[in-house]
């Protein structure tokens, strides 16, 4: 292609990466940052640009689309905080990833602070109580991670990093994969995988569920009440998918009346905000079994690096017309000229 292809940036996340990246002009490709809170501004350059990069492109925006864009490049998996009705079905929808690592890092992290009480044990020693076997044979005991069988739901990146690191320090990786029909045993990162027919199999065998799969009306609320009580007294629950796939009600009742043995939530159903916000309307804060995070999990440096060099490959591919990657929607149009 011959004409320059003009993208607006959004993510202040990626920007400096993608300002510094020089062969994007040597292949054709100019940038420009605008705050996605300057709406109006935004709108005025989405009218001539054919590439947005953004992790968020709400109503406001997708309704406004100029007919040239052609590409929405999320940066980020999850792709639920894109208005797609009124998006133009001419354009391409991709996302991106980089987190996996950050994000498993994060889980392991999480399952051994939770296993171990790490939290309640550092508040009760700065009180001067020392919970240990050394001078309290009662303490409850933990368990080391050999042998401990972790379930995952969603297979993809994220997941399989989890799988690929909780492996590696002794675990027992087993999966819920969505286009999965059949109990297989031939996947290289995990003991079985099955598809979502088979959570409560998944539920009652592992001794830690860790959810990373996206939110839609099939996993919305997926796990509840019953699904905890199969997870036990002794079990462990990871959500860095989305806060939605819990029953929150369910899940503070679990853990208060320690029918589920502990938590670790980095994401949650109240939205991140730059002001003094509780994470929920419960008070998961006054529970000593979980481990809040405000959905940090993925925001390692090294994250938005590697999301940045993914953005710079597609949108050269898309100046010169060669297939995109970790399409989510190709446009009508196709992707290029």
């Amino acid at each position: 292609m011959t004409d320059r292809l003009t993208t607006v940036v959004t993510d202040d996340n990626v920007w400096p990466w993608l300002r510094d990246d020089t062969t994007l002009a040597e292949h054709g490709v100019d940038t420009r940052f605008v705050p996605l809170a300057d709406t109006e501004r935004l709108v005025r350059h989405l009218a001539t640009a054919d590439a947005c990069v953004s992790v968020f492109f709400p109503q406001e925006l997708a309704g406004r689309a100029g007919h040239r864009l052609r590409l929405l490049q999320v940066t980020a998996a999850g792709t639920d905080h894109i208005a797609w009705q009124p998006l133009p079905a001419t354009v391409t929808v991709a996302n991106s990833f980089g987190h996996g690592r950050s994000v498993a890092e994060h889980v392991l992290m999480t399952v051994l602070a939770g296993r171990r009480q790490l939290l309640w044990r550092d508040v009760q020693l700065r009180q001067g109580h020392w919970h240990t076997r050394l001078v309290d044979p009662h303490t409850p005991a933990f368990r080391n991670l050999p042998g401990t069988t972790v379930g995952i739901v969603g297979l993809g990146h994220i997941g399989r990093s989890i799988a690929r690191l909780c492996a590696a320090v002794g675990m027992r990786p087993v999966g819920i994969r969505r286009s999965a029909a059949e109990h297989r045993t031939d996947d290289p990162d995990f003991a079985w995988v099955n598809g979502p027919h088979a959570l409560p199999e998944l539920l009652c065998e592992s001794d830690v569920l860790v959810l990373a799969c996206p939110l839609d009306d099939s996993t919305r609320h997926m796990i509840g009440g019953s699904e905890l009580d199969m997870l036990g007294p002794d079990g462990v629950l990871v959500n860095v998918g989305r806060g939605a796939l819990v029953q929150e009600q369910s899940l503070y009742d679990a853990l208060r009346t320690r029918r589920l043995g502990a938590a670790a939530l980095d994401v949650w159903t109240t939205p991140a905000a730059p002001h003094p916000t509780p994470a929920s309307p419960l008070p998961f804060h006054e529970l000593t079994n979980v481990i809040m995070t405000p959905h940090f999990s993925a925001t390692a440096e090294d994250t938005y690096r590697d999301r940045a060099q993914e953005v710079a490959d597609n949108l050269k591919r898309l100046a010169a017309g060669l297939p995109l990657r970790n399409v989510v929607r190709a446009g009508a149009a196709g992707v290029h000229e």
